[in-house]
């Protein structure tokens, strides 16, 4: 299975390449009642063509606390914290933006998760890029997981193991919002 992940990975990351970017907003996640609810929110920050969230980040500073991921090593570890501010990002590991300050968030805070993918099919399972940051990160949490992607790269199902994390739902953005 590990092949075969890392083989429709390699694909799907050359198709996104070529796909229309587009960004999430925060309208979209008003449809959500746990969102609404929500005191603390954990966002990726994103990259490398993901759904866009650098606008929406922006916007949820004024509205609710912000929590972004944090690499702590190559390994697959990951932490969040918190940011006041857009500009309380520089780039980390992997050329992705994170906090300038690595203090841990208490994942208990946290009230809903924006997580991104390369992929997710219909029943929340994700194709991440293979190092396993969030299933490691989300393995032992109870807060709402939002998987988001463009709606070509949802699936009704993708190879999974054990060790993957399912989301509560998946959000599919389609190529209409432009960014």
């Amino acid at each position: 299975m590990i092949k075969e992940k890392a083989a429709l990975r390699k694909e799907l990351l050359s198709l996104r390449k070529a796909a229309s970017p587009v960004e999430l907003d925060i309208d979209t996640l008003n449809s959500y009642s746990q969102f609404c609810s929500a005191e603390t929110v954990l966002c990726y920050v994103s990259a490398y063509g993901e759904v866009g969230t650098h606008n929406l980040i922006k916007e949820l500073l004024s509205l609710k606390r912000v929590v972004v991921p944090c690499c702590t090593d190559r390994c697959g570890n990951m932490i969040c914290s918190e940011i006041k501010s857009f500009n309380d990002l520089k780039e980390g590991f992997f050329g992705i933006l994170e906090p300038k300050s690595k203090a841990a968030f208490p994942k208990e805070k946290i009230d809903f998760a924006i997580v991104p993918g390369i992929a997710f099919d219909k029943e929340g399972y994700r194709l991440g890029y293979g190092k396993g940051y969030y299933d490691r990160f989300l393995s032992d949490i109870t807060f709402f997981k939002l998987g988001v992607c463009q709606e070509e790269f949802y699936f009704s199902a993708l190879p999974h193991g054990k060790h993957d994390i399912r989301m509560d739902s998946v959000l599919t953005v389609s190529t209409e919002k432009r960014m």
